[in-house]
């Protein structure tokens, strides 16, 4: 464990111009998906204005299975980091990932976006009880997954060019960091199953009374 904390320290000491250009990204997709929230036609805000009220209206009492969410969220988290894993050993990784990170960002900016532009704030605070404390976790994991891989995907279009290139050493690197990712993910995935729900039907019960 500490060996896999002084790689992902090494990593970002010497890759921070792929962390802040996957950061970037995904902060462009965050900020795409609100203006596209905002943009929504009368029709579509109001269709899911009634969607939001109905879950407020139903959240402190909705059972929920945890078991199969946590199935559901592990299953969800583990093929995304599986996905970015194998972009990675390909040559064509670079747009790719990029773009699943962009898309993840855009699904993420446009419900804080669509969220913002209702007044309810009590439905505001239980909603973002619901998203929050899971990507405490998985936001970073997937900044620091999504630039190994696109680092180990420049180094095999190095290779390409040159094949006295030395792949291996950064192959088990990269490994290892999307090891420490996964891991992550898992922490993630139990996080949304088991610790979301009950913070957001604790926000619900709370607020219920103000």
């Amino acid at each position: 464990m500490g060996y896999l904390r002084r790689l992902c320290s090494a990593s970002l000491r010497q890759g921070w111009p792929l962390y802040l250009a996957v950061t970037g990204v995904l902060g462009l997709g965050i900020l795409t998906g609100s203006l596209g929230a905002n943009s929504l036609q009368a029709e579509q805000a109001a269709e899911l204005h009634r969607y939001l009220q109905t879950f407020l209206a139903q959240v402190a009492e909705i059972d929920l299975d945890q078991a199969q969410m946590a199935k559901s969220a592990l299953y969800d988290n583990l093929l995304a980091g599986a996905i970015i894993y194998i972009l990675g050993l390909t040559i064509i990784c670079l747009p790719l990932v990029l773009a699943f990170i962009f898309i993840r960002g855009f699904v993420l900016g446009f419900t804080v976006g669509f969220l913002a532009t209702q007044q309810e704030l009590q439905g505001f605070f239980i909603i973002l009880m619901s998203m929050l404390p899971h990507n405490i976790f998985f936001v970073p994991a997937l900044i620091i997954g999504g630039t190994a891989s696109v680092s180990f995907s420049l180094l095999l279009i190095r290779r390409f060019y040159n094949s006295q290139t030395p792949v291996w050493p950064g192959f088990l690197s990269y490994t290892l960091i999307m090891v420490g990712v996964m891991a992550v993910f898992f922490i993630a995935a139990l996080t949304e199953a088991y610790i979301t729900p009950e913070l957001t039907r604790f926000s619900a019960t709370f607020l219920a009374g103000w």
